[in-house]
C-alpha cells in the first residue's frame, strides 16, 4: 500500500504569510513627500490624528490635497493613505480619534 501525503509546498507557506502580515501591517508605499510608507486606515496614523485635533472639520485645503495625494487603496475598502513610517500607529496601541 502506497502512502500519500498531500503536503502544502513550503513556498505557498512563506508566500501566504507574507502576505498575511503584509495584510496586517499595511502594505509599503512611497508618501506624497517621497518618503517610504506603509499604507494604512487614516485612523492609524499619527499624521492624520494630529491635523484633524488641530483643525477638526476645518481642515486647510493644502492639507486636503495632501491627504487626497496620499491615498493608497480604492475608496470602496476604506480611507486608506501613506503614511510615514514614523507616524504608523501599531495595531496593538489604543488609538482613538478624538
Amino acid at each position: 500500500m502506497r502512502c500519500t501525503s498531500r503536503l502544502i509546498p513550503f513556498g505557498f507557506v512563506i508566500l501566504l504569510l507574507l502576505l498575511l502580515l503584509g495584510h496586517t501591517l499595511g502594505s509599503s508605499c512611497q508618501t506624497p513627500e517621497k518618503t517610504e510608507g506603509r499604507c494604512v486606515h487614516f485612523s492609524s496614523c499619527r499624521l492624520v490624528l494630529r491635523h484633524y485635533a488641530m483643525y477638526k472639520e476645518h481642515m486647510p485645503p493644502v492639507i486636503m490635497r495632501f491627504l487626497q495625494r496620499a491615498r493608497c487603496k480604492p475608496k470602496n475598502e476604506g480611507y486608506h493613505l501613506c503614511c510615514e513610517l514614523k507616524d504608523v500607529i501599531p495595531a496593538n496601541a489604543n488609538s482613538k480619534l478624538k
